[in-house]
């Protein structure tokens, strides 16, 4: 009797990597399981306000601003076609000329929340979620919930959108549409997110049977490459200097600052060579500032990720300054932009020597603006390489918006983006440097 007592009445579950049951077995209480849930949910909300306030009051107002620019030139953009369409050809075929572009949206934003998904698991947040007594089920939907956040811009020019519809089509049809566009949101950008998941967590031999989740979260997944480097050798030499030869000795090993100092290389190439092909002289401008434009917007990410890629832990004890890193990144840079130019105002033919000098200065105020702006973003967001670029992009891409919708305003929001990151380089400085602030 006593025996019977005290022997359990069901055996226990396994326990998996994350210190929790194994998957398919019971996981312990509804109530456990609720409280677990509760604890993500507050874990989101406590990460949001945190990134809200990191981000202050003058770049919130920045962000409206964009969001305001984007939504009317998108209003513009839709509702002069979307006129002529309902006039012509009536209020069915707008309605669903307006579907097909509230759908392009809700596409846009599962590619976006992909692409989050795969960054994410590229770079997992761990090892410290293995330790936690909780279901893969709530890991990935936390992850799924942070790749899906960037992709939430994309409803304020859907909504512009969707306005640019009243007045042109039949009521029913303006009243379902934003029902439709919340749940194909939600849907696809959900898919989209499992989808990655599952396709980048990749492992090998048993770790190939864990969940996407546990995969994602295993740091050793992937084989690691010896290379063999070079002994290190103490040299007496400028700060400055130091810090510009490890951009470049990373800049050649590691594969993301590689990527993109290559990329800004090919267009530059690309850039020079399409002066030879064709015979219109300004046609022949256009394409060379095109490349050219396109280099110095690689170029600017890749002075982003490496202004942000260095880990503050390793910046505090360097006997280095502000200074020191913001020179050890613009004189190669200018080098680079300088050379690119000496070659634009000798190599075109058929066009005036005057005429060449005069243009390639004319570009260089353009590309210092552009790689400045990358390289400013970059030491404000110390050891966020990811931030600083989505961020740079955006910047480029409201430009781009806006020089479609007006005419040079896009330079207008370059230069106050420029002026902005480099109001916050001291405190981007500060939380590099000062133990406890990034």
């Amino acid at each position: 009797m006593i025996a019977a007592r005290s022997a359990p009445a069901t055996p226990p579950a396994p326990f998996s990597a994350f210190g929790g049951q194994a998957p398919g077995r019971a996981a312990g209480t509804r109530d456990a399981a609720r409280t677990r849930a509760h604890a993500f949910a507050a874990l989101s909300s406590r990460l949001a306000a945190r990134r809200a306030a990191g981000m202050g009051l003058r770049l919130w107002l920045v962000c409206v601003v964009l969001a305001l620019c984007a939504s009317a030139f998108t209003y513009w953009q839709v509702r002069v076609p979307l006129d002529g369409i309902a006039r012509h050809a009536g209020g069915a075929v707008a309605a669903g000329r307006l579907g097909l572009v509230l759908a392009a949206f809700v596409l846009a934003a599962g590619a976006i929340a992909a692409s989050r998904q795969v960054t994410l698991a590229a770079a997992p947040p761990g090892p410290e979620w293995l330790a936690l007594p909780v279901e893969p089920a709530l890991v990935e939907r936390h992850l799924a919930r942070d790749a899906r956040l960037p992709a939430l811009p994309l409803v304020a020019p859907a909504t512009a959108a969707w306005l640019a519809g009243w007045g042109l089509l039949p009521l029913g049809s303006l009243l379902a549409m934003p029902l439709a566009f919340a749940l194909a949101f939600w849907l696809v950008t959900r898919a989209a997110c499992a989808l990655a998941l599952r396709a980048t967590a990749g492992a090998a031999g048993p770790a190939r049977r864990l969940p996407a989740a546990w995969r994602a979260l295993v740091s050793a997944r992937r084989t690691v490459r010896v290379r063999k480097v070079a002994a290190a050798r103490f040299r007496n030499e400028s700060r400055w200097r130091a810090i510009a030869r490890l951009d470049r000795a990373v800049s050649l090993r590691a594969g993301s600052p590689r990527a993109r100092l290559a990329l800004a290389l090919l267009f530059l190439v690309l850039g020079v060579a399409a002066w030879f092909m064709g015979r219109d002289p300004l046609e022949l401008r256009a394409q060379a500032f095109a490349g050219f434009s396109a280099g110095c917007a690689a170029l600017g990410a890749w002075a982003a990720w490496r202004a942000a890629g260095d880990p503050p832990p390793a910046v505090r004890p360097l006997p280095t300054s502000l200074a020191d890193h913001w020179l050890a990144r613009v004189v190669p840079m200018a080098l680079l932009l300088g050379g690119t130019l000496v070659v634009h105002a000798v190599m075109p033919p058929a066009i005036p020597l005057v005429a060449r000098v005069g243009l390639a200065l004319s570009w260089a105020l353009p590309a210092m603006l552009v790689t400045l702006l990358g390289l400013h973003l970059g030491l404000s967001l110390p050891g966020r390489p990811n931030s600083a670029e989505t961020l740079y992009y955006g910047w480029l891409g409201a430009g781009l918006v806006a020089s479609l919708a007006i005419p040079l305003f896009g330079w207008a929001m370059l230069i106050a983006a420029f002026v902005h990151a480099t109001r916050r380089l001291r405190d981007g400085w500060a939380r590099s440097t000062v133990p406890g602030t990034d």
